[in-house]
């Protein structure tokens, strides 16, 4: 089903509702202001005729002039009928002929207690009431009528009523498709133009309208997932083709050295030689798969990645055992600025293997772009997070390339004569990331540089 026809039907059902309860309360109030004006009628029908019985004797005579009277100066109400009757429910006065009476001495005692009862007899309605004459004597007096000119009113209301019911029902559902296919159109002009966004033209933008509704703010929202998606494609065929041409450097090295071992006999000690070669190759061909391999790991954003309670400071001596036991002229120390009591200030929620791989990189790098190749870690804290700063004395980064240093295989410039792919940054950005912490950088070109990362703690 379109959502056109889901708000179309919605927008009916509730316009039903609102008419049903609003034709309900106008007939019931309609109806109970009826029952009660004629009953007031007929309370007043009941205490005229008892006010004018009080000014007669009553006597058969009188009684039939009073009934002449009720026909010629009172208002005919239909099927009318007034009784009066005295203490011992003897009836006294009838407005109309008749040999048999409807109301029982049970009625009669009940208005006597209640004073003034008002009920239904089928069609008529029905009031009792208590009179008390001069003389100290007290009648029950019985009115009843049907009411025929207020049910034909009513009747006529109910009819009014109910075509207007369907005729706001067929309005309503007519104005509603129309309503909905106006509110709908920007989301299908919407719909046409994301049709034509293919992996090719994701440069081209929805339009956003007058960029104040929500549709607006979709098309925008989706204007920026656009964006992201482009930056994504771009990143992704420059991680090819700098993953490419990384991997061929290695392999066309080995390649040469192969070709040239083959083309004469050689000696022992030179095929050593041409082996040793190519074993520096293959190695750095191995360190390149692994930042490969490294740099897909950290994009895995999956949530079933292990994380558990993990203390940063054991991770760093872990890092540096590691680090110096590759490179014997490493040199790397670590400290705290404050030791903590708890050692929850210094354990952050994460993933041990991939803190490490941060750690090491970061240790690494800072060991090796110094002359001395020494590096200084420290670790401190504060209410939400634990910090840990590695800082060398090395050949800096320049201002400008600051911001460039965390981005996949890129190399600052000073750093070219340095062996390297440009990598381990890019995946320590991307690890950090996915603990919820930051990295940061402040160096000098010359004088060394310093790396912070901060991480939410336990």
């Amino acid at each position: 089903m379109q959502i056109r026809t889901k708000i179309a039907i919605q927008f009916t059902i509730i316009i039903a509702l609102i008419l049903t309860i609003f034709s309900l309360a106008v007939y019931y109030t309609s109806e109970n202001f009826r029952k009660q004006e004629f009953y007031n009628r007929l309370n007043d029908r009941a205490i005229l005729t008892a006010g004018l019985l009080k000014e007669l004797k009553i006597t058969e005579k009188d009684k039939k002039k009073l009934r002449d009277a009720n026909k010629t100066f009172l208002s005919k109400l239909n099927a009318e009928k007034v009784l009066m009757f005295n203490e011992k429910n003897e009836l006294v006065y009838a407005s109309y002929e008749a040999e048999k009476f409807l109301f029982s001495p049970d009625f009669l005692n009940q208005v006597r207690r209640q004073k003034y009862i008002e009920t239904s007899d089928w069609d008529n309605q029905v009031i009792g009431t208590m009179y008390k004459s001069e003389d100290g004597k007290s009648y029950v007096v019985v009115a009843s009528a049907r009411d025929k000119y207020g049910t034909d009113k009513l009747k006529n209301i109910r009819d009014t009523l109910l075509i207007s019911f369907i005729i706001g029902i067929l309005l309503t559902i007519f104005l509603g498709i129309i309503f909905a296919g106006q509110s709908l159109k920007p989301i299908a002009e919407i719909n046409d133009e994301i049709t034509n966004i293919t992996a090719y033209n994701l440069k081209q933008k929805l339009n956003t309208g007058n960029n104040k509704d929500e549709i607006a703010q979709l098309a925008l929202n989706f204007n920026q997932m656009l964006e992201r998606l482009e930056r994504s494609f771009e990143l992704q065929k420059s991680f090819v083709s700098n993953a490419s041409h990384e991997l061929r450097t290695p392999l066309a090295a080995i390649k040469s050295e192969i070709q040239i071992a083959l083309e004469q006999d050689r000696t022992p000690d030179a095929y050593k030689a041409i082996l040793r070669s190519l074993l520096i190759d293959n190695q750095r061909l191995i360190q390149l798969t692994n930042g490969l391999l490294q740099l897909a790991k950290s994009e895995n954003r999956d949530n079933s990645l292990l994380m558990k309670p993990t203390r940063l400071d054991e991770l760093l001596f872990k890092a540096q055992e590691e680090v110096q036991s590759q490179n014997s002229e490493y040199n790397i120390s670590i400290d705290f600025d404050d030791i903590p009591d708890d050692d929850e200030w210094v354990s952050t929620n994460g993933n041990e293997a991939l803190l490490l791989t941060v750690f090491t990189n970061l240790l690494e790098n800072a060991c090796k772009y110094s002359p001395d190749h020494r590096a200084e870690a420290k670790i401190r804290f504060n209410e939400k997070h634990c910090i840990v700063a590695v800082k060398d004395n090395g050949i800096g980064i320049a201002a400008g390339e600051l911001s460039k240093i965390f981005e996949p295989f890129y190399r600052t410039a000073n750093a070219s004569k340095y062996r390297g792919h440009g990598i381990g940054l890019s995946v320590c950005r991307r690890i950090i990331d996915m603990h919820q912490g930051r990295i940061n950088v402040t160096s000098e070109e010359g004088k060394g540089s310093t790396f912070v990362v901060t991480l939410p703690h336990l």
